[in-house]
C-alpha cells in the first residue's frame, strides 16, 4: 500500500489523474472480509482490515476527485466512512470493557505491592534466600509484572479505541466536500439560462470561455477542472483539445495581436 501510494502520488504530481485513479482503484479488494467479533484478537484483525480498506478507498476518492469522477469519489468516501464506523462500533463496547478490566487489574496489583512494600524490599536486599523466601519474592515479582502488563494492555486497547473513534469521524469532511462540489455544480448548470439546465450545453459554454479556464489557477487546478468537464461530456472535442494543450500533446495557437486603435484626425 505504501509503495503504491508513492507511485500514485507521483502520477498525481504529473497530472495523470485518470491513470492514478485506475491504479488506486486496483488497491480496493474485490471482496471485503466479515467483521469477526468472536474475541479481542479477531476484533483487532477485523478493525485493522477495515481501516486499511478505508484508507485505500480514501486514496481512490482523492484520485477520482482529481480525475473528474466526482460521483465515484463520493461513493468511495461514503464506503470508507461506513467501514470506519463499523470498526469503531465493533470495538467500542468490548474494548472499553477490556481497558476497564486491565486498569482494575493493575490497580489491585499496585495495592498488593504497596501493602507489602517493606517486605519486598527486604527480600530483594538479601543475597541468599531460603526456599520459602524465594517463593515469596517470585510471587511479588509476578505481581510487579502484572502491573506492567496491565498498563501495557490497557494502553494498547485504549489506543485502538481512540484511533477507531478518530477514523470513524475522519471521512465526514471528505464526504461533505464531494457532496458540496456536486451540488454547487448542479446549481451552476441550473443557473445557465441559455442551456436551461442542460449539462452538455453548460460544458460547451464554459470551455469556450478562456476566462473560466484561467480562473482555475495553476496547471493542476486547470487539469482538474478540464477532467471534470470531460467526465460530464466525454465527446466534447473542445474539452479534449484543452486537455491536449495543457498536457503538451498539441501546441496552442499564438494569441492574435491586438490591433492598434486608429488615431483621430
Amino acid at each position: 500500500m505504501k509503495a503504491e501510494r508513492v507511485v500514485i502520488e507521483q502520477m498525481m504530481g504529473e497530472l495523470k489523474y485518470p491513470e492514478a485513479q485506475k491504479r488506486a482503484e486496483a488497491l480496493i479488494p474485490a471482496t471485503r472480509p466479515v467483521f469477526d467479533k468472536k474475541d479481542n484478537s479477531t476484533l483487532v484483525q477485523s478493525c485493522a482490515a477495515n481501516l486499511d480498506i478505508a484508507e485505500a478507498l480514501r486514496l481512490a476518492a482523492e484520485t477520482a476527485d482529481s480525475a473528474g469522477a466526482w460521483e465515484k469519489a463520493l461513493e468511495y468516501a461514503k464506503s470508507a466512512k461506513a467501514l470506519a464506523m463499523e470498526a469503531y462500533a465493533g470495538v467500542k463496547e468490548p474494548f472499553a470493557q477490556t481497558v476497564t478490566y486491565y486498569n482494575q487489574s493493575g490497580a489491585r496489583a499496585k495495592q498488593v505491592l504497596l501493602e507489602n512494600d517493606d517486605r519486598i524490599k527486604e527480600l530483594k536486599a538479601k543475597s541468599v534466600l531460603d526456599p520459602g523466601e524465594r517463593q515469596e519474592l517470585d510471587l511479588a515479582l509476578g505481581v510487579e509484572k502484572e502491573v506492567v502488563d496491565s498498563s501495557k494492555w490497557a494502553k494498547f486497547f485504549q489506543t485502538y479505541l481512540d484511533v477507531t473513534k478518530r477514523e470513524s469521524e475522519a471521512y465526514d469532511p471528505l464526504v461533505k466536500v464531494m457532496e458540496d462540489k456536486i451540488k454547487g455544480e448542479a446549481a451552476q448548470v441550473e443557473d445557465y439560462k441559455a442551456g436551461k439546465g442542460d449539462r452538455l450545453k453548460w460544458v460547451d459554454a464554459v470551455v469556450s470561455s478562456p476566462a473560466y479556464l484561467e480562473a482555475q489557477g495553476d496547471k493542476a487546478g486547470k487539469a482538474r477542472w478540464l477532467y471534470r468537464l470531460a467526465a460530464i461530456d466525454p465527446d466534447n472535442k473542445k474539452v479534449q483539445h484543452q486537455l491536449d494543450v495543457l498536457n503538451g500533446k498539441v501546441v496552442a495557437p499564438p494569441a492574435k495581436p491586438t490591433k492598434p486603435a486608429k488615431k483621430g484626425k
